[in-house]
């Protein structure tokens, strides 16, 4: 815990600030902003500090969340949607089966992969297909949204969609 405080301590200097290190009566280590008139009071030389600008990152139900500009090779896509659902009302699926649609638009490109994200969970494997057939979902609230991947990389991300599931009650 020391070391955590001097570190913060250190970092909230100006860069030209001097350190200098000395030691108490009872030995304990100090360290100051200017020089003591104790024995052993030595000045520090610190490292510059490796700054990076903070990356700039799109929440995830954003429609635009999106790779670099420079990282893209094509336009985003301008309709990224769920269908299939209900609105404002629950969706009736006794077994918990039932199917949803991607509306795309322009279609997905050939490097492109979909990944659907059940309650924000990789639900089924990366595919190119924009209909999913859902299996055995248990009742209650869920949230569904889609991935556009290449390789690993998000390319853009559908709005979540909000729905609730009505089904018989398993035994």
């Amino acid at each position: 815990m020391h070391y955590f405080l001097i570190s913060l301590w250190l970092a909230a200097l100006p860069a030209s600030a001097q350190v200098y290190k000395y030691l108490d009566a009872q030995g304990t280590v100090h360290y100051s902003g200017s020089p003591r008139d104790l024995s052993g009071s030595v000045p520090i030389t610190l490292e510059p500090l490796n700054l990076q600008p903070a990356l700039d990152i799109a929440p995830p139900d954003n429609p635009q969340h999106l790779l670099p500009e420079q990282e893209r090779d094509h336009p985003p896509y301008s309709a990224l949607k769920i269908e299939g659902l209900p609105v404002e009302q629950a969706l009736r699926a006794n077994n918990g089966t039932f199917t949803v649609q991607l509306t795309i638009d322009p279609p997905l490109h050939n490097r492109h992969r979909l990944q659907w994200l059940l309650d924000d969970k990789h639900y089924g494997q990366p595919d190119t297909q924009t209909v999913m057939q859902m299996n055995n979902i248990d009742r209650g609230m869920h949230r569904l949204s889609v991935k556009v991947m290449e390789g690993n990389k998000t390319v853009q991300q559908s709005q979540a969609v909000v729905f609730y599931l009505q089904r018989a009650h398993q035994r």
